[in-house]
């Protein structure tokens, strides 16, 4: 997207002009009181411009008009609005000049206002965030109506007050509807991903940007399942059986209060208690065309550890900063079904079994509930693997192994080391299949299995 603007000094308005992909360029009348487009706005052009129609999209704060006329073009019906009345004024004038005036509705309101609502059947909301830090006392930058438009909450951040608003009104929103938005990455914004993963939201950074010394991110969510709900039982044999049994349509999970038969790496039991998070996860084997089921094991460990705050120990182990065990990550396969099986098990609390002693996510954050812990875990799992019709399917192996990389690299910077038959040994690295690379009297060499380390602390 190209940008082009004049001033005119006689009315106050910039005139701009935003040249698309397909060669198109949109003009804009824009007053001195309303954004105009600029790299942010470019950000979300770029992902917008390349949506096929499917429902009605609605856009929060749309100052010039330039979102919703660029998706009015692709044949979107469009719902706006602004607080702003001179936005909504200018966006209607050039939703004219663009000859789309008659696919979008603007009208003046905005989230926390009383009559902001959002229509029946939308499959597609965005909102090119507030992300100013709010001004100092006595500090101006921008006229009032702006600043309140720019400016992100001190309090909350308009993206959590956007989650809250969505979570009441869940009942009344599409299964797939996918909600995207413009978020400040760097410096951190009260704005963030983290407070829609705890709300139990997927997620994936569509494009990022670098403006002078902040990171920005155009980042859409979307709730894991997109309808299909995750399958609760009170008791089985074990979740990783009882997979087997689910539709091999759409995002499929299971997760259970008792287990009975529950197991670990090498059919060992896996002793669980009715507190604890216990759940499958079935994924298309066809993700195997990209990952090894070893780098799988990892990023989701890793994920799942970052998500608590704590430590991935390879292969598939989750750990205190004391090493005490969380939980842990198991794939299993066979040749008749169409998909892999992921177990997850969590523990809840602190307890003995046999000689070792482990412990839960309760030690730190009681608060969390099972349900809770499951919802973020359901988030983390879905923004790795599931598809959306409006993202594009994208893996990439080199940021995989990267993550992976990275959350092994935490535990191992903590002072663990590791002997590889009475050797010690200096772990530099991941190979493609999720094995390690270690160096041994600098000789390099791998490790596949992890019967045959010894993990020192």
């Amino acid at each position: 997207m190209n940008l082009g603007e004049e001033n005119n000094p006689i009315t106050e308005l910039q005139k701009v002009e935003v040249e698309l992909q397909n060669g198109d360029t949109i003009f804009l009348e824009i007053p001195k009181t309303v954004y105009p487009p600029r790299e942010d706005s470019a950000l979300l052009i770029d992902y917008l411009e390349t949506l096929e129609p499917n429902g009605i999209a609605m856009e929060i704060g749309c100052g010039s008009g330039i979102l919703s006329i660029v998706l009015a073009k692709n044949n979107w019906r469009v719902e706006a609005c602004d607080i702003n009345p001179y936005a909504i004024a200018a966006a209607k004038k050039n939703s004219v000049s663009a000859s789309v005036e008659d696919m979008i509705n603007f009208r003046e309101s905005g989230l926390g206002e009383e009559n902001f609502s959002i229509p029946r059947g939308t499959k597609l909301m965005f909102w090119n965030l507030p992300y100013l830090n709010p001004p100092l006392p006595n500090e101006a930058r921008l006229g009032w109506i702006e600043e309140a438009s720019m400016s992100d909450s001190a309090e909350k951040g308009w993206g959590h007050q956007l989650a809250d608003y969505l979570d009441r009104n869940r009942a009344f929103l599409e299964p797939d509807l996918l909600v995207v938005l413009l978020q400040r990455k760097f410096p951190r914004s009260p704005s963030n991903t983290e407070y829609w993963i705890k709300h139990g939201w997927s997620h994936r950074v569509l494009r990022s940007i670098w403006i002078h010394d902040e990171k920005l991110e155009a980042v859409a969510y979307w709730e894991p399942g997109q309808g299909t709900p995750m399958r609760i039982v009170e008791e089985c044999f074990s979740t990783m059986d009882e997979a087997k049994k689910l539709p091999n349509i759409g995002w499929q999970r299971i997760r259970t209060d008792k287990q009975i038969e529950g197991r670990g790496r090498k059919e060992s039991s896996w002793i669980s208690d009715e507190h604890d998070l216990l759940g499958t996860w079935n994924i298309n084997k066809t993700i195997l065309g990209d990952l090894s089921p070893g780098i799988l094991q990892i990023i989701i460990g890793t994920k799942i550890a970052d998500l608590l705050n704590q430590y991935c120990k390879w292969p598939n182990d989750i750990l205190d900063n004391s090493g005490k065990k969380i939980g842990g990550v198991l794939i299993e396969m066979d040749n008749q079904d169409e998909s892999l099986r992921v177990g997850i098990g969590i523990n809840n609390s602190t307890k003995e079994i046999g000689n070792m002693k482990i412990t839960g996510w309760d030690e730190k954050t009681p608060e969390i509930t099972k349900d809770d812990m499951s919802k973020m875990i359901d988030a983390v799992l879905s923004t790795l693997f599931e598809n959306h019709e409006l993202l594009e399917d994208k893996f990439s192996l080199d940021i995989v192994k990267k993550d992976s990389w990275r959350g092994l690299s935490k535990l191992l910077s903590r002072g663990y080391s590791l002997e590889l038959k009475g050797n010690k040994t200096r772990v530099i690295g991941l190979d493609n299949d999720g094995g390690l690379s270690v160096l041994i009297e600098g000789e390099k060499t791998k490790v596949q299995s992890v019967e045959k380390l010894t993990w020192l602390f």
